[in-house]
């Protein structure tokens, strides 16, 4: 008979299938034999591609493909059982290898011990009789074997060795030799180089190849020549020396002076011939995140290129896919995803926390760390996470650029030299590349006033800012001022204004995002600093540290350096009781009193001010918490090992200080999405709020969980320009 892989698919045609995918990340990934120290790697990851579905030949595997009977068994278990046919090409610690793989390429191993050692009679007797299902198909498969010299010259370049030829009896379990043996070293921590990057590795490139495969994707894309995109007269000094830059750089240079593309131009710099490397460019905002995904789109005219991973990427998706068809749209949602999870787009736009997560072993991990490999990394507005953040991202670089042959280029308009000397020691990095002070003056675009008030007793003043037609932007240090201060202009007629904040429904965030360039008035938090490609002509700010306020200069008069034109940006002294929770008071004191000195605030002299504001560095409290993050991470790597899951309970969501929600409000709109499967749609009903709000929200009755669901549902007045109303000192600002 014909062996099935799928329905729709013999098991011939799937394993040359999963070939074509493994012959592209060979030509891709050229240097993963040299970085993980096994010369014949790939001959390993090609006979796991060979053998990996051979179990499939079970006659009950193969009775269940085209019914709806469940066959109860791995197929795994029963493909790796054919490893003994290469007993006289490799020693046996490959062979085992070659079988660990093969037999963990669904289940990991911690599950296999559950619920498939076979350790009683029982176990036995079950493993014995689906082991002799596949009697009736045996000689098929072992027919397959003469393929492999046809099949290895086709898609490794050169003939491998065909496998022994053995018989029915000759097969037994491999589980003790390879899930107990690996297991057990594990546990005693016996590590050899199956527990490291060998071993990702087997699992990531095995992992990648059978589910592009499956999903009839039978290549991965390379990148394109950035520098092909731009249209530019002459390139700018930073751009020039970025795309004449070999290896890990930084590159310091003011908002709007063409960072974004100046960090492509390096990419190219640093690709492969065939432009193969993967690209990752990483910013801590979903907002900007999206925008950049929508940049990279139009820029390279193309959406399969490109792909976007944060907390709220299916959605966002969804959306931009959207049609009058939901089945059709969710179907394409999926596709979009699910690509983007495997090693296919060349260009991914990321959040930190998607990089962090594979040293925490998370499902999928090291296939993650497999795509990372030789990659070019880029850093945005690094400055902008908390000392928790940096640290496990600082920790986390180290590891790819030393083990994983990673390049990294790092970029700011607002970095202190305590992070950047830190950054540059740790990663070793040596490439600077700035703007000369003349260079920098040429970007002066604003003009500073300090007022010695709060926004509060000040509305007034910037009304008549509006009313005399330029475009106000207000940033506040909490949700709930920048609330207050939004419905004061409301009462007040202010027509063609925003608010923006964290604390919006997908869908009302959705919404004020489209329109965030074209409005009179907008009214955000620090939700609105970073990376947003927005303009307006004159900024009123709460107090901050000097880096934020720098970034929410960057907003104001964005490109007025071309035409030397000067705006002015307001900071009140005097803020709210509540932001000693969100700065550093001794920070924005410094701040203040430097600002104080300047009028027209030279670009040439941010990088000083910076330093002085932190000349200390972190304080005590975030260096204590940087140090101690540093301890801890380093010990979770000691036990983070290939082929093995840590997802169930694991610290890495123990990171996320939030808990999703869905106003009641909104309560029958999200069920009835929920009870009718429409899951994209229900997510634009969701909002996150930070542990210390929801438990007290929980302390007072308001939180409702809905078990059917899994959803809870708090009782908070919700409104659709103001966002969620809460009212204390936790109600803070992402």
């Amino acid at each position: 008979m014909v062996i099935l892989a799928k329905p729709n698919e013999t098991l011939m045609e799937h394993t040359e299938n999963t070939l074509k995918v493994f012959k592209c990340i060979k030509e891709c990934y050229p240097d993963v034999p040299k970085i993980c120290g096994v010369p014949d790697f790939w001959e390993h990851l090609f006979y796991i591609l060979f053998f990996h579905d051979f179990g499939k030949a079970a006659v009950g595997f193969q009775n269940s493909l085209n019914s709806n009977n469940y066959w109860g068994y791995r197929h795994e278990i029963l493909s790796a059982c054919f490893i003994i046919s290469l007993n006289d090409i490799f020693p046996e610690v490959t062979i085992n290898a070659i079988g660990l793989t093969i037999i963990t390429h669904h289940k990991d191993v911690k599950k296999l011990r559950k619920d498939y050692q076979i350790k009683n009679k029982e176990a036995k007797r079950v493993f014995d009789e689906k082991l002799f299902e596949l009697k009736p198909n045996f000689d098929e498969l072992i027919s397959y074997l003469n393929l492999v010299p046809k099949l290895s010259e086709k898609y490794l370049g050169y003939k491998l060795k065909t496998p022994n030829n053995i018989s029915f009896e000759d097969l037994r379990s491999v589980y003790n030799q390879t899930v107990l043996n690996y297991f057990k070293d594990f546990k005693i921590g016996n590590y050899n180089e199956l527990h490291g990057i060998y071993g990702y590795f087997l699992k990531g490139f095995m992992n990648a190849c059978d589910y592009l495969a499956s999903g009839s994707k039978y290549e991965i894309l390379s990148a394109v020549k950035n520098g092909d995109l731009y249209t530019f007269d002459s390139l700018r000094k930073t751009q020039l020396i970025a795309s004449k830059t070999k290896g890990s750089s930084f590159l310091i240079a003011p908002t709007g002076s063409g960072k974004t593309e100046a960090s492509f131009l390096w990419a190219d710099n640093n690709q492969t011939d065939n432009f193969s490397k993967r690209i990752f460019y990483v910013l801590p905002f979903t907002a900007s995140i999206n925008a950049m995904y929508n940049r990279l789109v139009k820029d390279l005219g193309s959406d399969e290129l490109v792909g976007i991973s944060h907390g709220k990427a299916s959605y966002f998706i969804y959306k931009s896919v959207e049609s009058g068809d939901y089945d059709e749209s969710n179907f394409e949602t999926k596709r979009i995803q699910n690509l983007t999870k495997k090693i296919y787009r060349p260009y991914k736009i990321l959040t930190p926390f998607q990089l962090i997560k594979f040293f925490f072993g998370v499902k999928g991990f090291e296939m993650g760390l497999s795509e990372l490999t030789n990659s070019l990394l880029i850093l945005d507005e690094i400055h902008a996470y908390d000392a928790r953040v940096t640290c496990l991202l600082l920790e986390s670089l180290k590891i790819l650029k030393s083990k994983f042959g990673v390049d990294i280029f790092i970029m700011s308009a607002t970095l202190p030299s305590f992070l950047k000397n830190l950054f540059s020691k740790e990663l070793d990095i040596s490439n600077f590349i700035s703007l000369d002070s003349k260079e920098l003056d040429s970007f002066t675009r604003h003009k500073v006033n300090i007022i010695n008030n709060c926004i509060e007793n000040c509305c007034d003043k910037i009304l008549n800012d509006i009313n005399s037609g330029k475009k106000v932007l207000i940033v506040c240090n909490t949700v709930d001022k920048a609330q207050f201060i939004y419905e004061w202009f409301k009462e007040n007629d202010v027509d063609n204004s925003a608010l923006l904040h964290g604390r919006f429904i997908l869908k009302d965030r959705e919404r004020i995002e489209k329109n965030l360039d074209n409005l009179n008035l907008l009214i955000g938090t620090q939700a609105i600093e970073v990376s947003l490609d927005i303009d307006y002509d004159v900024l009123y700010s709460e107090p901050a540290p000097l880096d934020a306020l720098i970034q929410r200069f960057g907003r104001v008069n964005r490109r007025g350096w071309k035409d030397d034109i000067i705006k002015q940006v307001n900071i009140f002294k005097i803020g709210s009781d509540n932001d000693k929770y969100i700065y550093n008071q001794n920070l924005v004191n410094k701040t203040l009193d430097v600002l104080n000195n300047f009028d027209i605030l030279p670009e040439s002299k941010i990088q000083e001010i910076i330093d002085y504001v932190y000349s200390e560095g972190y304080d005590s409290k975030n260096q204590e918490t940087f140090d101690e993050v540093k301890l801890s991470f380093n010990r979770l790597l000691k036990n983070i090992v290939p082929f093995i899951n840590f997802n169930k309970d694991n610290d890495f969501y123990n990171l996320f200080d939030s808990y999703e929600v869905v106003p009641q409000k909104f309560r029958e709109e999200y069920l009835d999405e929920i009870n009718n499967k429409r899951y994209y749609k229900s997510m634009g009903y969701c909002l996150s709020i930070s542990k210390g709000q929801f438990f007290k929200l929980q302390k007072d009755n308001n939180v409702e969980f809905d078990c059917n669901s899994n959803t809870y549902f708090i009782d908070v007045k919700y409104d659709s320009e103001l966002g969620l109303k809460l009212s204390d000192e936790e109600s803070t600002i992402l």
